[in-house]
C-alpha cells in the first residue's frame, strides 16, 4: 500500500512538474547579453522577435509583445511605442490616454492605455515601459478587443508578472 501512495505521489509531482512548465514559453532578452526574462504563454502560439517576443491569444483576439530598447529618455520610449501601434495599424485616441506608475518585481514602470480602433474594430491598448537598467527598458506592449482584454486579463497580468531580471 505504500508503494502505490509513494509511486501515485511520484507520479502526481511529475505531471505538476511538467504541466507547468509546459503551460509558458520562458524568453531571455536581449539575445546578445540577456537581462530580463519574460513567460508568453504556450497555447498563444509565442515566438522570438528581433529584439523581443511575441505572442497571439488562441482566438486571436489579443496581440501581445516585449522587446528591449536602450533607453534615451521616458519620453522616447513612449513615443517609439506609439509609434508601433501606428505600424500595426493601431490608432490610438490620445484623449482616451490614461497613466499610471508602478513596481513589477523591483522595476519600476510606467503604464499607459487608450482606446483605440484596429481592422477589427474597437481595441484597448497599452503600453508598459519597464526600466530595466540605466540604459535599457523593457516595453511592454498588446492591443486587442475589450471583450479580449476581460477573457484575458489574468494572462496579461501573468505575462507582466513573469518580467524577472536575470541579475547578471
Amino acid at each position: 500500500m505504500k508503494n502505490i501512495v509513494l509511486m501515485t505521489a511520484v507520479v502526481a509531482g511529475l505531471l505538476v512538474g511538467t504541466t507547468s512548465g509546459a503551460l509558458a514559453k520562458p524568453f531571455e532578452l536581449p539575445d546578445a547579453k540577456p537581462i530580463v526574462t519574460i513567460d508568453l504563454p504556450n497555447a498563444w502560439s509565442p515566438e522570438e522577435i528581433d529584439k523581443g517576443a511575441q505572442a497571439t491569444s488562441p482566438d486571436a483576439s489579443i496581440y501581445v509583445a516585449f522587446e528591449v530598447q536602450n533607453l534615451k529618455n521616458l519620453e522616447n520610449a513612449i513615443v517609439e511605442g506609439v509609434k508601433f501601434f501606428a505600424e500595426s495599424g493601431v490608432k490610438i485616441d490620445p484623449k482616451s490616454q490614461k497613466k499610471t506608475e508602478a513596481k513589477v518585481n523591483g522595476f519600476d514602470v510606467v503604464d499607459l492605455g487608450w482606446d483605440g480602433v484596429d481592422k477589427d474594430g474597437p481595441t484597448k491598448v497599452s503600453l508598459s515601459i519597464i526600466i530595466l537598467s540605466e540604459t535599457k527598458v523593457g516595453m511592454l506592449s498588446y492591443w486587442g478587443s475589450p471583450a479580449g482584454e476581460k477573457k484575458y486579463a489574468l494572462q496579461l497580468k501573468a505575462i507582466a508578472e513573469s518580467i524577472q531580471s536575470l541579475g547578471r
